[in-house]
């Protein structure tokens, strides 16, 4: 329960659940069905063909988890958890479905009409707000041949549109976290435009939730204030489609929509390393290159470029092939924090189309608990200290909710010089626990095949000496794509070999050099039969003096990525 909310507050909410599942809710939500869709949607993100094949012949699989045997109609199945039902009631998946084309319009027409029969009228788990926003957003977008198709399903379904769309406008504000609301005004805002004139109260209820969170929940840069990057593509290809039905419905687009979209646009921009992909920080996966592409495209050419966002957090380094996101921001505001990472001074490193150094990512559709295993300061390419958090997580009250991390110190600067691009990082989020403060200095050459850095561990003079003088252990961590192959070029070295033949050495003066296991939780579309990847990382042990300065070793440990191929 929030802090400051009402001890009544959850038998207010067992009420309105129950007045919800009557007959005389439903009969409340709308008069009459519409007769029809007057505007159907467009969705400028691309589906996977591969995945939509398998949901064509009853194989489901959501990220890690998979519904055992053939299903054509997936409701009726047990089901591996409660995260497996939930998706499945989003409807997300229907985007790869309809990505074969016109050999899936039969079967989405069958999903829909077993999905209206079961659910339609009224599900307390399927209604929540936000899988119901979800599921019209992609009924709208990509359900098109259930609605034209002829009988009483088409009636039927009909009707339970509109009552979900009725639905929708009085549950949105029970969402759980804000940025919930982006997808919740689109759905609003299309399933109004598709109702026509009595749709219009639901449609100007969507372009209000759009504008609020244009107004709130983006950076000046154009970032989305969660950090996380496949966050702020989903959040822009919902504001691109909105803004195109909202042009085809005869209407112009607020402002603030239109202000938003180049912005966040130039910004995603900022966040793909070099195979299209997204960088992936804060709750993220790789997300898919084609869909990001048409995304941007949609999105047009906008501002400027620029390598530095300063308010979302993060550096971008680019030169010959090689491409480095940095993350050198502190943690999001805790109402946008629910997926956010301990991922300080952390960095994704690709060379040509392949991914060098990764983190180990979060793909969106993750069941809670490997989410929250991702979060960790160890799952990312940066120096945990003793194994510990870089940002601390308030702990979730009564054990419900989720756990956000808390503000901690931090600050950044770049010098572009002949030789290449330096950058200077630091953050206290070991401070109040260890005494040290984490300076992560990273460099690129011009022709982007040095990449080298050091980390240092430093008690800030002003905190006096510490009491304590036994050594703390850290370690620096490398995570490797699973694409690529690791091994010993010399004592000490490994090599690192990418399927695009690019070779690079590592060297180090740590104490201790390891090639450990490791895991990838970020695959992309392509390989998305494997989302739980097996992988390697490379470890930099050392143990730090409480009390030094970091200016040479034990507490500051260099490390250098060379391409020798």
């Amino acid at each position: 329960m929030a802090r400051g909310a009402s001890p009544w507050r959850p038998l207010l909410n067992a009420a309105v659940d129950e007045w919800r599942s009557t007959p005389f809710y439903r009969a409340s939500r709308a008069s009459s069905p519409p007769s029809r869709i007057a505007l159907f949607g467009h969705d400028v993100r691309v589906g996977d063909a591969r995945r939509g094949r398998e949901i064509a012949t009853g194989h489901w699989r959501i990220a890690t988890e998979r519904l055992s045997g053939q299903h054509l109609i997936p409701w009726g199945a047990a089901h591996p958890s409660s995260h497996f039902t939930s998706r499945l009631h989003s409807f997300s998946w229907l985007i790869d479905l309809a990505a074969l084309g016109a050999e899936a319009h039969p079967r989405i027409a069958q999903l829909l009409e077993r999905w209206q029969s079961g659910f339609g009228q009224w599900h307390e788990a399927a209604w929540a707000p936000e899988l119901t926003a979800e599921r019209l957003y992609a009924w709208l977008c990509h359900a098109r041949p259930a609605f034209e198709t002829k009988g009483q399903a088409r009636t039927q379904l009909l009707q339970s549109f509109g009552w979900q769309a009725h639905h929708l406008m009085a549950a949105w504000k029970d969402l759980r976290a804000p940025h919930l609301r982006i997808k919740t005004g689109a759905a609003l805002t299309l399933a109004g435009l598709a109702i026509g004139d009595e749709g219009e109260r639901i449609a100007e209820q969507g372009v209000e939730l759009l504008e609020e969170a244009c107004s709130t929940q983006f950076h000046p840069d154009g970032g989305h204030l969660s950090r996380s990057p496949e966050a702020l593509a989903e959040a822009l290809a919902d504001l691109i489609s909105i803004d195109d039905a909202l042009a085809r419905g005869g209407f112009e687009t607020p402002r603030l929509i239109r202000e938003t979209i180049p912005r966040a646009a130039q910004l995603l921009r900022l966040l793909r390393l070099g195979d299209g992909g997204l960088a992936c920080f804060h709750g993220g996966s790789e997300g898919s290159a084609a869909s990001l592409e048409s995304i941007l495209k949609e999105a047009g050419a906008g501002m400027p470029a620029f390598r530095f966002a300063t308010q979302s957090g993060y550096q971008h380094l680019s030169a010959g092939d090689s491409v480095v996101v940095m993350d050198v921001g502190g943690a999001p505001p805790p109402a946008h924090g629910e997926r956010a990472h301990a991922s300080a001074l952390a960095f994704e490193l690709s060379t040509g189309r392949d991914r060098l150094i990764v983190n180990v990512g979060a793909a969106r559709e993750l069941a809670p608990d490997w989410r929250a295993a991702a979060r960790a300061t160890n799952g990312h390419s940066t120096l945990a200290l003793d194994d510990s958090l870089s940002a601390e997580f308030s702990k979730p009250k009564r054990g419900r909710g989720a756990a956000y991390p808390l503000e901690f110190a931090f600050s950044s600067k770049r010098m572009e010089e002949e030789d290449g691009v330096h950058i200077e990082a630091r953050h206290e989020g070991y401070r109040e626990e260890f005494g040290f403060v984490h300076r992560r200095f990273l460099f690129m050459d011009k022709e982007g095949r040095n990449v080298r850095g050091a980390d240092e561990l430093g008690r800030p003079l002003n905190d006096g000496k510490s009491p304590n003088l036994q050594a703390i252990p850290f370690a620096v961590r490398f995570h490797l794509h699973p694409s690529v192959r690791a091994e010993w070029a010399a004592p000490r070295e490994p090599r690192l070999i990418t399927p695009g033949g690019a070779i690079w050495r590592l060297r180090t003066d740590a104490t201790r050099v390891a090639i450990e296991d490791s895991i990838y939780l970020a695959g992309r579309q392509d390989y998305a039969d494997k989302p739980r990847q097996e992988t390697s990382q490379i470890v930099l042990s050392g143990a730090a003096d409480p009390n030094g300065s970091g200016e040479g070793p034990p507490n500051r440990l260099r490390w250098a990525l060379q391409r020798i191929d």
